[in-house]
C-alpha cells in the first residue's frame, strides 16, 4: 500500500514517556553536518527522514531499489523512493517496532522483529510489556500476515535472511540463535551457546545482536553486543555447530548490524553508548587467523543501530542513525529528541 499521505500519532513526537526501565530495555537494541570519515569511505549526503518519524533502526531495500525503514518505538515503516518518502504499512496493532527488515525477494514479504519497548500505559501510570515478536508484511499492500512470538519469552534482535529464504534471528535475552526455514509455522532454536551471552547489567549485559552471512556461505558470523564478541560460528551437517570467538586488533563499543560485503569483509556499526562516538567500522577478513584488522570508516554518528549495502551498488552502504543518544549516553543526555533524523550514506573506496 503506498500513501502520498505520511503521518504518526502526534504522541510520538515529545510526548513519549519513556521510563528507566524503558531505557534499559531500548539500550538492548539497540547539526547535519557529515560525520567524519576515512580515507577510506567518501561521505554522501544523508537522507532526512520526516519530522514525525522518530528513531530510525531496520533498514532494508526492495528489487527496485526503494528502501524500507523502521523504527524502534513504532510499528510503522517508511518507503523511501525516487517518489518521495511514503508510508508504506497498514496500521497493526500487533506490531509496535520494526528495529530490524528484512526484503524477502522469494515469498514477496518483508520481514522484521517487533519488541514492544513503549509498552502499553496502566491505569496505575506502569507500562505493561507485550511479548516481542517477529512479523512479515506483504509487500503489495503493506499488511501484516505473519506474526510469531519469540519462544521462552526471548528477545529477538537481529534477523539474517538466507538464500533458501530461511531466517535466522539472534536473541538478545537468551543466549542462542533462532531459526524459521521456509514454511514453518513456529520459530526453532539452531545454537544455543553460553559463550552468546554477556556478563553485566544494563547494556553491558546485552547478548547476541548482529548476525551475517561470512563469505564461504555457511560460517554465521555473530556479535556478542555487550562484550564486544565477535563470533564465528561453524554448521555442521551432522552435530552441535562449533563457535570461535574471533581475535581482533583492537576492542569494539557495543557492536551490532552485520553485513559482509563484496570482499568478504565484515561491515558493522559501534553504537558508542558509552563514548557518544559511534561507528561504522570494518573487520579484514574475518574467519582468516590471527588478530584480525579493525578499521574505522566513519565516526561522530549518534548511536547507528543498523547498516545495508546497495543491493545495485556494492560500494554504498547506508546507515541508520537513531539519535538515541540523548537517552542513552551521559555526554548528551537531554529529554529533548534531536530535530531530524538521517539515514547515513558512505561509499566504500
Amino acid at each position: 500500500m503506498r500513501s502520498t499521505e505520511y503521518r504518526l500519532p502526534a504522541e510520538q513526537r515529545a510526548g513519549y514517556r519513556i521510563t528507566r526501565h524503558f531505557l534499559l530495555i531500548l539500550a538492548m537494541c539497540f547539526a547535519v553536518a557529515a560525520p567524519p570519515a576515512s580515507a577510506q569511505v567518501e561521505s554522501l549526503d544523508p537522507i532526512e527522514l520526516p519530522s514525525s518519524f522518530l528513531y530510525p533502526n531496520g533498514i532494508t531495500q526492495d528489487p527496485d531499489g526503494a528502501l524500507f525503514v523502521g523504527s524502534v518505538v513504532s510499528g510503522q515503516i517508511l518507503r523511501i523512493s525516487g517518489e518521495g518518502k511514503e508510508r508504506f504499512d497498514i496500521e497493526d496493532p500487533s506490531v509496535f517496532a520494526g528495529t530490524t527488515l528484512k526484503y524477502d525477494n522469494g515469498s514477496g514479504r518483508l520481514w522484521g522483529a517487533s519488541p514492544d519497548f513503549l509498552g502499553v500505559e496502566q491505569p496505575d501510570g506502569s507500562h505493561k510489556r507485550r511479548a516481542h515478536r517477529i512479523f512479515a508484511r506483504d509487500v503489495t499492500t503493506g499488511a501484516v500476515d505473519i506474526v510469531m512470538l519469540v519462544p521462552d519469552a526471548g528477545f529477538a534482535n537481529d534477523i539474517l535472511l538466507g538464500e533458501d529464504g530461511t531466517l535466522f534471528v539472534t536473541d538478545t535475552s537468551l543466549p542462542r540463535i533462532l531459526m524459521l526455514p521456509p514454511g514453518a509455522n513456529r520459530l526453532s532454536v539452531l545454537v544455543e551457546d553460553q559463550q552468546l551471552a554477556s556478563e553485566g547489567t544494563g547494556i553491558n549485559g546485552v547478548g547476541a545482536a548482529g548476525i551475517a552471512m561470512a563469505a564461504d556461505g555457511r560460517t554465521l558470523l555473530v556479535g556478542v553486543l555487550g562484550s564486544g564478541t565477535i563470533l564465528a560460528v561453524e554448521r555442521a551437517d551432522a552435530g552441535p555447530a562449533r563457535l570461535r570467538r574471533l581475535e581482533l586488533q583492537r576492542p569494539l563499543e557495543y557492536p551490532d548490524a552485520f553485513a559482509v560485503d563484496q570482499n568478504g569483509d565484515l561491515l558493522l556499526v559501534e553504537s558508542g553508548v558509552g563514548s557518544g562516538n559511534g561507528k561504522l567500522t570494518r573487520i579484514v577478513d574475518p574467519l582468516a587467523q590471527g588478530a584480525r584488522p579493525v578499521e574505522t570508516l566513519a565516526e561522530g554518528l549518534d548511536i547507528p543501530v543498523n547498516l545495508m549495502i546497495d543491493a545495485a551498488d556494492p560500494s554504498l552502504v547506508y546507515v541508520t542513525e537513531s539519535g538515541l543518544g540523548h537517552r542513552l549516553t551521559e555526554s548528551r543526555r537531554s529529554d529533548t529528541p534531536p530535530e531530524k533524523f538521517y539515514i547515513r550514506r558512505y561509499r566504500l573506496k
